[in-house]
């Protein structure tokens, strides 16, 4: 690790660099940047790494950045590999899949449409769709689904994300992932929510959409996105194409796993194509950002109008998403962006309302917290306002350390331990690995992992320790963890100490005093079940799973995570057997099917 101010020399590793014209940057700029990447919450004084070394740390081959300053590309440089086979390097023409940041481009074309006429963004998608429709339900009876409804995420529809195709599988019509048919590999996409009442986010109505879209144009996608965003914002790199023609195959970079190994053919094919189907530059994606900051500044006439352009970053439903891009208040600054991952490819963008600065990182690996670490450097290093949390560290003493050490818990469903060693704090949250508190104020507390203030408080009357969870923008009271009594255990520290039968009796005299508790909260039991499979606890996972089997028999959900679980460990017979119950009681979980013929394929390659 180094320190924030000391500059290194370019490496060799750096393979390009290059500048717009308008803008010539000093060099000391770059290294800044190559050389501040740090944790979350940044305390000063500590150390930062190099991106050298944060990209050998995470096992990314590539990656191509964009920085924008005063309302224009200020540098884009480009580091590592995009094959590790032909060691051929990351250029700034790269071709990156942008996973999920096709959505605001999508969304951007799709606005275009709204001011031609040609779409409303307040009438029933159906109005539009003639190739398919959506399934009407007793959630759309009040409200119909609008266009608004899809670019917010606020329609209710299922399908979270997509898979992609090898190119070895045969590639499904976009009616056929609409259904959920064969050959897709993800479910049917209908409305299971009431529009308009709450946030969820969902490809599948971006593939509603770009139906609607082709319907309306009658064009093929990549077309229409080319006429419509592409061509006008000069985007001249990018593509929405899927599969890639062979000459642009030459530019593409190679998709690596989490473990780093290559995706499967190298790169997956995405037919649906507004979620997850844009292939870009870092440039390019930085032009489309630059455009949003500079017609909101009303200095840009290229497509969508001031006033489209304003819609689509008003909130709408939740104040965190306007209409295809995502909302980030950090204190008084307003930042908006997106990320993405497709299979082997994770990327960024990121810029303020109306201060135009941002930067665009696009990787071909999924290692988005080596992203954030590179944001966060781009932050630091340009002085952006209120994005990187900074505090000064204060002293602690013995007394106060041993006061404020003990184990909080929030009624039945949470629990955090602090203890400290060698006189440094330390915070240990269910199911987390340790992170080091430091004292920030009289009563304070902070983490380098997490912006989140703690403060400890005395009850006057009581002499009761409380541990409060501050939320950081607001300042106020989230959450308030009371200092448990020796022996006191939450029901889910049975199960973690593999004792089944306690746990579920714990969890049962929960539901039996308080059916609403969070403790026993189906969605609460299933997010935790898989947090621990995430980290591959999954004996611990089963059991929580089981739980909820316990206390909510009549569930699809339940039974469809526990065979989840029950795959994972190797118990296949199992595995079928619930997802057999799952789809008995939810025959469209079409999900259920297709595991069970996966495990069956298993099993019959097992024997052979």
């Amino acid at each position: 690790m180094k320190k924030l101010v000391f500059l290194f020399p370019v490496l060799s590793f750096f393979i390009s660099c290059s500048t717009t014209p308008e803008a010539v940057v000093a060099p000391d700029h770059i290294k800044l940047v190559e050389t501040n990447l740090s944790h979350p919450v940044y305390i000063k004084g500590d150390s930062t790494w190099t991106i050298e070394e944060r990209m050998k740390h995470y096992g990314v081959p590539g990656v191509s950045i964009a920085v924008i300053k005063d309302y224009k590309i200020d540098w884009i440089k480009s580091y590592g590999i995009m094959d590790k086979e032909s060691k051929s390097p990351v250029t700034d023409q790269t071709l990156f899949q942008a996973g999920s940041i096709s959505k605001p481009v999508a969304a951007y074309g799709a606005l275009t449409l709204v001011e031609q006429g040609k779409i409303d963004l307040d009438k029933d998608v159906n109005t539009y769709l003639q190739s398919w429709k959506l399934p009407d339900s007793e959630f759309t009876k009040e409200k119909k689904v609008a266009l608004k409804h899809l670019l917010n995420h606020s329609g209710g529809l299922t399908v979270h994300g997509f898979l992609g195709y090898s190119p070895d599988l045969p590639v499904p019509t976009l009616v056929q992932v609409l259904n959920g048919e064969s050959p897709a590999n993800s479910g049917a996409i209908f409305v299971d929510k009431v529009p308009e009442k709450s946030f969820r986010y969902s490809g599948g109505g971006y593939t509603v959409m770009q139906q609607m879209m082709i319907d309306v144009a009658q064009e093929s996608f990549p077309q229409l996105m080319s006429e419509l965003v592409l061509q006008p914002l000069q985007m001249s790199n990018s593509t929405y194409d899927q599969p890639l023609q062979s000459e642009q195959l030459k530019m593409a970079a190679t998709g690596y796993l989490p473990d780093g190994s290559t995706t499967k053919g190298k790169r997956h094919t995405y037919p649906e194509m507004a979620a997850a189907g844009l292939w870009t530059t870092a440039e390019d994606l930085a032009k489309f950002a630059v455009n949003i900051q500079q017609t909101l500044k009303g200095e840009s006439k290229a497509a969508l109008s001031q006033d489209m352009t304003t819609t689509m970053l008003t909130p709408f439903v939740e104040d965190f998403s306007g209409l295809g891009i995502f909302i980030n208040k950090m204190e008084d600054e307003i930042y908006f962006g997106h990320g993405g991952w497709d299979e082997g490819f994770s990327s960024e963008m990121i810029a303020h309302k109306d201060k135009g600065y941002g930067v665009v990182i696009l990787t071909n690996s999924n290692h988005p917290d080596f992203i954030s670490e590179l944001i966060r450097s781009v932050a630091l290093s340009y002085s952006w306002d209120d994005f990187v949390p900074t505090y000064e560290k204060k002293e602690i003493n013995a007394d106060q350390l041993k006061e404020i050490s003990g184990r909080y818990r929030l009624q039945n469903d949470n629990l955090i331990e602090i203890y400290h060693t060698n006189n440094q704090l330390f915070r240990k949250d269910l199911g987390a690995e340790p992170v080091a508190l430091f004292k920030v104020s009289d009563s304070i507390y902070i983490s380098r992992e997490n912006n989140q203030p703690v403060q400890f408080t005395t009850e006057a009357e009581s002499g009761q320790l409380n541990m409060l969870l501050i939320h950081p923008m607001k300042k106020t009271v989230e959450s308030t963890l009371v200092l448990m009594k020796e022996g006191e255990k939450i029901p889910f520290e049975f199960l973690e100490e593999g004792n089944f039968e306690e746990g579920l009796k714990a969890y049962q005299e929960v539901m039996k005093t308080d059916a609403n508790d969070p403790a026993v909260s189906e969605n609460n039991l299933n997010r935790l079940g898989y947090r621990f499979m995430g980290i591959e606890n999954l004996k611990l996972a089963q059991d929580i799973f089981k739980v909820n089997i316990l206390l909510y028999p009549e569930s699809f959900n339940v039974y469809d995570s526990y065979a989840e679980a029950c795959m994972k460990i190797g118990d296949l017979d199992l595995a079928i057997e619930n997802y057999k119950k799952s789809y008995s009681l939810n025959e469209k979980n079409t999900n259920a099917l297709k595991m069970i013929e996966e495990i069956e394929q298993k099993k019959q390659n097992q024997v052979e």
